[in-house]
């Protein structure tokens, strides 16, 4: 019984090793002390098939996200303004650049009527403009100057008259139909006013930024119009 005993306490100190893990098998992958002594499992990267680390995507924040969808979807806004002067237009052009703000900014300078002239337009010949000038003297016209129409050069006009207020023009006109003068003309005589028409386009954040920080000054020839 006695060497019973101590052969079995033999094999149990023999396998104790294997069974604690102290030493491992060819099959068995547990190693706990060395894994422990060696290894941080904390630091332990898992690599691709290729053996590059993985990539890891960046998720936008969903405000961050929903931020730039809305810059990117905002509608184009307009503002337009007529009858400002060059130095209004220059320094709305400046402070544009001045903000570095994403507008587009238009003008146009503009032109303003300035006369109504009654004429008998498109006389292709002296010849025909003196003939008509005869024709007005059996009507009894009086007031009549034949000259070249400004809106053809090549062709002559026979000019009744030139006022300052379209009324006034209107008045003359229906004389002339009551004398019997058919083909006489009302036509607006513009002259440059030095005056621009602007229109800024671009989001509502970047105009608020623009305008309503420090409003234009409109003078009493300038007013703020609807965008074409």
């Amino acid at each position: 019984m006695r060497l019973v005993f101590f052969l079995l306490l033999l094999v149990n100190v023999a396998l104790y090793p294997f069974v604690s893990g102290l030493i491992a098998g060819k099959d068995n992958g547990s190693e706990p002390l060395r894994m422990a002594s060696q290894m941080k499992p904390d630091s332990i990267r898992i690599l691709a098939s290729d053996g590059e680390a993985p990539v890891t995507e960046a998720v936008a924040a969903p405000d961050a996200a929903a931020a730039v969808t809305a810059d990117t979807d905002a509608p184009a806004l307009c503002r337009a303004f007529d009858g400002l002067s060059r130095e209004q237009v220059d320094a709305l052009t400046a402070r544009i650049a001045s903000q570095q703000l994403a507008l587009q900014l238009a003008e146009a300078e503009q032109t303003e009527t300035t006369a109504w002239w009654v004429h008998i337009p498109d006389m292709q010949t002296r010849q025909l403009a003196e003939r008509k000038q005869a024709e007005l003297r059996a009507l009894g016209v009086r007031e009549m100057l034949v000259m070249a129409d400004p809106a053809d050069s090549q062709k002559l006009a026979v000019s009744l008259g030139l006022f300052k207020t379209e009324a006034a023009a209107k008045e003359l006109l229906a004389t002339l139909n009551g004398q019997g003068v058919r083909s006489a003309r009302i036509a607006p005589r513009e002259g440059r006013a030095g005056r621009y028409r602007v229109e800024v386009r671009g989001t509502g954040p970047e105009l608020a930024a623009l305008f309503d920080s420090a409003p234009l000054a409109l003078d009493e020839t300038a007013q703020r119009t609807d965008c074409q």
